[in-house]
């Protein structure tokens, strides 16, 4: 019988996102186009590291069923200290500003768990009145109920018994056309 005493260090995979927060954000689009972005997985490990992109949430889906976010690739082994391009193409059929996503970069092994937060909206024209309600990312559990819900702009009576008033954002630029002016 042979005893070998071995000593290692045991390394695990990392890997760095670009936006580090993970929050990418569509904008508003119209009804009938899409927008794509991207973002990169850098592999910081000194071996090869596979992930995979699994939805942990979402919010409206689109009426023909097929996927408002289509993610290429939604994995992938990417080699030792190399860095690979996620594209993300956003392509809603209804009109909806709560289209969102949160994703979970699945890596075998991984000790900090990396996501990335989808979110964008849809109009039928450039300009439209809604009533103005910020976005929050809210736990999971609560992202996870799936609900759409009247607006509330056309009951008049209950703003008024309430003594409260609406605060109404009018948008009317894409985030592309903003940054041109």
């Amino acid at each position: 019988m042979v005893s070998v005493l071995l000593k290692g260090i045991g390394v695990r995979p990392e890997v760095k996102i670009d936006p580090e927060d993970g929050l990418i954000n569509f904008g508003n689009i119209i009804l009938g186009e899409s927008t794509e972005k991207t973002f990169t997985i850098q592999n910081v490990s000194s071996f090869p590291v596979s992930f995979k992109l699994e939805k942990l949430v979402d919010g409206v889906t689109n009426k023909s069923k097929q996927l408002p976010f289509t993610l290429m690739p939604a994995e992938k082994t990417i080699p030792a200290n190399d860095t690979t391009t996620v594209k993300i193409v956003f392509t809603p059929d209804q009109i909806n500003d709560q289209f969102f996503e949160v994703l979970l970069i699945d890596i075998p092994n991984q000790i900090n768990a990396k996501r990335v937060y989808l979110r964008g909206q849809c109009y039928n024209r450039q300009m439209g009145i809604r009533e103005f309600t910020p976005f929050e990312w809210r736990p999971l559990d609560e992202l996870k109920k799936r609900y759409e819900e009247p607006l509330a702009l056309l009951d008049h009576n209950s703003a008024q018994k309430e003594g409260t008033r609406r605060r109404i954002v009018l948008e009317y630029l894409r985030d592309e056309d903003a940054l041109k002016v």
